[in-house]
């Protein structure tokens, strides 16, 4: 920024923040304008970043947000979370209504009315699950907004679970429905052709942490090296990346678990960031970097997760190539006139899965895999309250709404890969040693490997950075 630019801003009052005094800004009398007409005082790199944002909006460009969120505010009272669960249901309730019978379908209210040895659909949030001691019968109630219900299934289910929104179809006897069938709201079958372009690749990466000791800085640095062309490995997968996704755990973050300073590299969170910046500006521009937040970094922990707080990163929005978005996240990548679409989160549900279910807690990337493949099939990224912190809005943006291309997680440093119904499902690895906190509980992480996918014929693989010569990685591939 010229020592003029600084001028004609503190004249309009406008306080630069000295991150920005080697950013080129372009039009100083355009961004004036734009301040001044949003009554924007402090200019600093995340606001320079959303008028940027802002004014290429209208431009072809080649990420394209679906859902977003902002940051709406919410007192979190019991209407709110009443409000909350009701959008939930609609939410869901529009996606299996095309899968009912209307002539069958009824709703907890009008279900007394209906004759014994009816057939009935209903759709109803499953309220609590059990066991008959009898007959090993499984009851699951379940309720809408008109009232409660009891359905009775003769075999057990385990992929029905608290809080879903099912369509139920059964016979009704006396005060409950005898279960015939469920169905999930589920995904639906994509079945996409190859796209009309040349090679393109998006890497997948999450759970970096930089600012802890045990950070894999070295396998990280050759991951860079290597997307800017500098290894003969895969150098031909190298030259066609056109995008980066890192899904959440940018940085190792402060007292996030007991005894962490011990082991923090550094032990400021906006160092912290800068560091990460530091390391990120060295990718090539030609590659967009999809940026969003995890449980570690400078944001809420209740989901949705708005971007990354600039107080504390702001460094990292002066990268010319980045994109921001919350978690989760739906956004379309766009490669000449054609698209896929991304399905971002996190994934800090994956860890009440593994808690609390017996078949998922060796958390194998299959068992990794299967949780995915759950959170599709009830088209929810939580779908049992509580399995992640909340915040209770208009809209439950956890809500699968769209069927994706591509559905990436992070979070339990583990690489898995695989499909469902065509649609990719990944969950990319880490690039920190093993914690002391993940010694005490068992866990082992594998680090440095990162999931691939060719948007031209959703072709996949993982690429293993861990040694001092790359190669493809089987482990976690099915």
């Amino acid at each position: 920024m010229e020592d003029s630019d600084l001028e004609r801003l503190f004249e309009n009052g406008i306080i630069v923040d000295s991150s920005l005094k080697d950013k080129e800004i372009g039009d100083v009398d355009e961004l004036i304008s734009s301040l001044k007409k949003k009554n924007i005082s402090i200019l600093d790199a995340k606001t320079l970043y959303d008028i940027f944002r802002e004014k290429k909006r209208l431009e072809s460009l080649d990420t394209e947000a679906i859902t977003d969120y902002k940051g709406e505010i919410t007192q979190s009272k019991p209407q709110d979370w009443i409000a909350f669960f009701n959008a939930r249901y609609e939410q869901l309730k529009s996606i299996l209504i095309d899968r009912a019978d209307p002539k069958l379908l009824i709703s907890a209210a009008g279900f007394m009315s209906v004759p014994d040895g009816s057939d009935v659909e209903i759709i109803g949030m499953v309220s609590n699950i059990s066991i008959s001691p009898v007959k090993k019968y499984q009851i699951i109630d379940i309720e809408d907004p008109t009232g409660q219900c009891r359905i009775i299934s003769r075999s057990v289910n385990d992929e029905i679970l608290k809080d879903q929104v099912l369509l139920f179809k059964g016979r009704k006897i006396k005060e409950a429905i005898f279960l015939d069938d469920v169905t999930f709201p589920d995904i639906k079958l994509r079945n996409d052709k190859v796209l009309n372009i040349g090679d393109t690749y998006v890497a997948f990466i999450s759970d970096v942490h930089v600012g802890s000791s045990l950070f894999a800085e070295e396998q990280f640095k050759r991951f860079i090296s290597w997307l800017k062309g500098e290894v003969g490995e895969y150098k031909d997968i190298a030259e066609k990346m056109r995008f980066l996704v890192i899904n959440g755990d940018l940085v190792d973050g402060i007292g996030i678990y007991p005894g962490q300073e011990k082991e923090l590299k550094i032990k400021d969170i906006r160092s912290q960031y800068d560091a990460l910046y530091s390391l990120l500006a060295e990718i090539p521009k030609n590659i967009k970097i999809i940026i969003t937040q995890g449980n570690h970094d400078a944001t809420r922990i209740a989901e949705p997760q708005p971007h990354i707080d600039p107080m504390f990163g702001g460094s990292l929005y002066l990268l010319d190539n980045a994109v921001f978005l919350s978690n989760p996240s739906l956004l379309n990548l766009k490669v000449d006139g054609s698209k896929r679409t991304l399905l971002l989160y996190h994934g800090f549900s994956i860890s009440y899965f593994v808690n609390n279910i017996n078949k998922f807690n060796s958390m194998r990337p299959e068992d990794i895999l299967s949780i995915m493949r759950l959170m599709l099939k009830s088209r929810h990224l939580a779908p049992v309250h509580g399995s992640a912190q909340v915040v209770p809005l208009r809209k439950d943006y956890l809500v699968i709404e769209d069927t994706p291309d591509i559905f990436a997680t992070g979070h339990v440093h583990k690489a898995a890969i695989s499909k469902y119904k065509d649609t990719i499902i990944l969950n990319s690895s880490c690039w920190q040693f093993q914690t002391s906190y993940q010694k005490k509980y068992g866990i082992v992480p594998e680090v440095a490997k990162v999931p691939i996918v060719n948007l031209r014929d959703k072709s996949y693989f993982v690429l293993d950075f861990l040694g001092p010569k790359i190669q493809e990685y089987k482990g976690g591939s099915q």
